[in-house]
């Protein structure tokens, strides 16, 4: 599934060796790491409490593991993220699309967002480790609700899965040395629109259980709990709310 290379005196990376021995097997792998996790989690759990919360990760981990095609190795779950190591670009758009779908079809799930940055990576036991790695967290970090964030190599390939892309141009990354080129993919089908304000979940026509107008603007929420808090937080700005 991966490329490896031979570990030199350089550590494979072309940096020089600090000198300092390592005790452990590792090897340097080409790979398209994908971090994505579900947006407004923190939201979620403060809303509808801790174990709402624990429910969705592992219903997101379970969709995450069955969204894996051949070329995927899932790395780790990490609450409400988690990190897909795949083969190439191709694969880890491949992988979102599919996780994409299984979200949109659970009634009420959050808006997932990611992050694909392809390089080398070192792999060790079952984990990978390096500045791939930090960099597709951070530019999962930098994604709305519905959007991946990808670095140049993964968005060549975007057409190839018939997904709209959008240039972002280069990009200034946390704790990154130099800009990034960067892109967006929106994987989401225009469900943004339809997100809880409140809680970020996921809400459709069908599924909304209040609906508030503020400013000409018409906003859906999962409960009437999300729709009073959101009424509450706006209370001290411009508008008036409408409830139905």
């Amino acid at each position: 599934m991966y490329c490896q290379s031979d570990h030199d005196e350089t550590g494979g990376n072309g940096m020089k060796s600090t000198g300092i021995e390592s005790s452990f097997d590792h090897a340097d792998i080409s790979a398209t790491i994908v971090f994505v996790d579900m947006s407004g989690f923190t939201a979620l759990t403060e809303v509808h409490g801790d174990h709402v919360a624990a429910q969705f990760a592992v219903d997101f981990a379970d969709m995450a593991t069955a969204a894996r095609g051949p070329d995927d190795d899932l790395i780790k779950t990490m609450g409400d993220a988690v990190m897909v190591a795949s083969a190439d670009g191709l694969a880890a758009l491949a992988f979102l699309r599919r996780l994409g779908v299984a979200a949109a079809r659970a009634e009420g799930f959050p808006m997932l967002r990611a992050g694909v940055r392809a390089g080398t990576v070192v792999k060790r036991g079952g984990d990978v480790y390096g500045t791939t790695v930090n960099a597709a967290a951070r530019l999962a970090a930098l994604a709305a609700p519905g959007q991946v964030v990808v670095c140049r190599d993964v968005a060549a390939v975007a057409g190839d899965v018939d997904l709209p892309i959008e240039a972002l141009g280069l990009v200034s990354i946390r704790n990154m040395a130099e800009p990034m080129e960067l892109f967006a993919v929106d994987t989401a089908g225009g469900h943004q629109q339809h997100v809880d304000p409140a809680c970020r979940m996921h809400v459709t026509g069908s599924s909304a259980k209040a609906t508030l107008s503020r400013d000409g603007r018409t906003y859906r929420f999962c409960s009437k709990a999300c729709a009073e808090l959101f009424d509450r937080r706006a209370q001290g700005g411009r508008g008036s709310s409408t409830a139905q």
